[in-house]
């Protein structure tokens, strides 16, 4: 007598529960497998389930996430150039002698930021964003305590780079969560700029707080950032997210909440598959959690390979530039206003309170572009339709507005001209860093999907790399060609460097088509939306 069969299909309804849905199973369902005496496996097309998508949260939900998200980076941020201008009172604390020591407590702390991207970033689209988020934070603010406790210079250098590796991501996840939440390209772009004006802001915060408070105690700075990170985890533990397991609905787990979309589909494929039953196997798309060593192999080989794309390695060699000479004005700053203006440390950080001014003003720049291309797109105008105009102009003007920075900084920083003329340099500077990562984040977000964290991650690196290189040589520079020969070096740089856009204006549409990544993302969410 045959063994009766168990009906998965028919009561599927049953399994129903809140926030996990369903689409009837009576066409999505097919046998594989059968024969006498054996159960009946069901195909079931988990692929097909109701779309529990970050991107469909409510905006209220968006808002808080993307809240979050920007208080970790501001964080990670204001650490980046926390000893900036005040380290002199470290190194004397310690009796650490040598013009090149002053900038180690900065370049380490990025040399934190070559290695972290290598591992989170591709970690967090194997096991998701937020997971990466919570763990590195709590590393943040441990190693943070470590620096304000540190009982020697080695062992402060040792904190500070591993606070980089926390911080490094924040810093890089920021972007790979705006895609996440907003697959509309013109909210994602608002999303991004937002992101870059924290991320103007809060290394320009970081010698501000140094300055008035290293008098006191060099520790002070540290329980500064220590507070922050405190107050800053609170709500990142609350991070909303796309579902939550049936078994768990009244708990809080680091795996209930996440935004990334492969996550939550193959996350939500298992709970579906453990309560209709073991029997029950998804179609392809819902892949198994890969081995360890193949993940830590993907996770240190990803962002190197994204080098070989054109687009990661052009716009990672403006952003790198520029993000260097920003690190680089933490030493030169103090040589040019504590040295020509004989300012203190405190208010000679004000200095650079006009840069976050310039990133705000970009805000109507951006708007302004926004509106003009709407416009263009609805009379239908040719150019309007090229993906590269989305972002891509405004980038074209960030670079020679870093450049005239460069050279208004170096030729009018003398003791006969105004304090105030040289420092309001920093207004086209911050604008022109701003809004160059605003564009090119944009547009590596918008060709790269899925994989926006790993190109963000190449191009972190890069710019990590000069931003701990540079630093170092203000001093030797600074004292070899003067202020003004030294600040126009740079400048030259920069200008060379602003033809980059102006190429990938016209040619990154024909590159994003033979780039086998842009294709390969094309394709996978095409197949995830069921258009193919």
């Amino acid at each position: 007598m045959t063994t009766p069969r168990p009906s998965i299909v028919p009561n599927i309804e049953r399994f129903r529960l809140p926030r996990f849905d369903f689409e009837p199973w009576s066409t999505r369902s097919s046998v594989y497998s059968q024969g006498t005496g054996q159960d009946e496996k069901a195909l079931i097309d988990f692929n097909k389930c109701v779309s529990e998508s970050a991107e469909d949260w409510s905006s209220a939900k968006k808002l808080f996430a993307v809240s979050t998200c920007f208080l970790a980076v501001l964080n990670s941020a204001i650490a980046s150039s926390l000893p900036g201008g005040a380290v002199f009172y470290t190194t004397d604390y310690f009796h650490v002698t040598g013009d090149q020591e002053d900038a180690l407590p900065i370049s380490v702390f990025l040399v934190g930021y070559v290695f972290g991207p290598l591992l989170f970033s591709p970690l967090s689209e194997m096991y998701g964003r937020r997971i990466m988020m919570i763990i590195t934070f709590l590393g943040y603010t441990l190693f943070t305590f470590g620096c304000a406790m540190a009982p020697t210079w080695p062992a402060l250098l040792v904190f500070r780079f591993l606070v980089g590796l926390c911080a490094a991501a924040p810093y890089t996840l920021g972007g790979g969560i705006c895609a996440d939440l907003y697959s509309n390209a013109a909210h994602r772009g608002l999303a991004i700029m937002v992101l870059m004006i924290v991320l103007n802001i809060g290394p320009v915060s970081g010698p501000i707080i140094a300055g008035f408070v290293s008098p006191v105690n060099w520790r002070c700075k540290y329980w500064v950032a220590l507070i922050l990170a405190g107050v800053s985890f609170v709500p990142l533990l609350f991070l909303p997210g796309g579902y939550k397991s049936p078994r768990h609905v009244w708990t809080i787990s680091l795996r209930q909440i996440e935004t990334y979309g492969p996550v939550l589909h193959a996350r939500r494929a298992r709970s579906a598959r453990t309560w209709v039953g073991k029997s029950a196997k998804p179609m392809p798309l819902v892949s198994n959690k890969q081995s360890l060593t193949k993940t830590l192999s993907v996770a240190l080989i990803r962002p190197f390979r994204m080098f070989s794309e054109p687009i990661v390695l052009a716009t990672s060699l403006l952003m790198a530039m520029v993000y260097g000479i920003f690190y680089l004005f933490f030493e030169a700053y103090p040589i040019i206003f504590g040295g020509v203006y004989q300012m203190s440390t405190g208010v000679s950080a004000l200095a650079f309170i006009p840069m976050p001014i310039g990133a705000c003003l970009d805000i109507i720049v951006v708007l302004w572009w926004d509106r003009h291309l709407e416009r263009a797109k609805a009379r239908n105008a040719p150019w309007a339709l090229n993906e590269e105009y989305r972002r891509m102009p405004l980038a074209c003007i960030g670079g020679p507005l870093c450049a005239l920075s460069l050279f208004w900084l170096g030729w009018s920083a003398r003791p006969t001209t105004h304090w105030i003329i040289p420092m309001l340099a920093g207004i086209p500077y911050g604008m022109g860093v701003e809004i160059i990562f605003m564009a090119l984040t944009s547009y590596l977000s918008d060709g790269y999907g899925t994989l926006t964290a790993s190109a963000l991650a190449s191009a972190a690196i890069m710019r990590s790399i000069l931003g701990a290189l540079l630093p170092l040589l203000a001093q030797p520079m600074y004292g070899a060609l003067g202020v003004s020969w030294a600040s126009s070096l740079l400048g030259f740089v920069t200008l060379a460097m602003a033809v980059l856009p102006f190429l990938l204006l016209k040619f990154g549409g024909g590159l994003r088509r033979r780039s086998k990544l842009c294709r390969q993302v094309v394709e996978r969410k095409e197949v995830l939306e069921g258009q193919v």
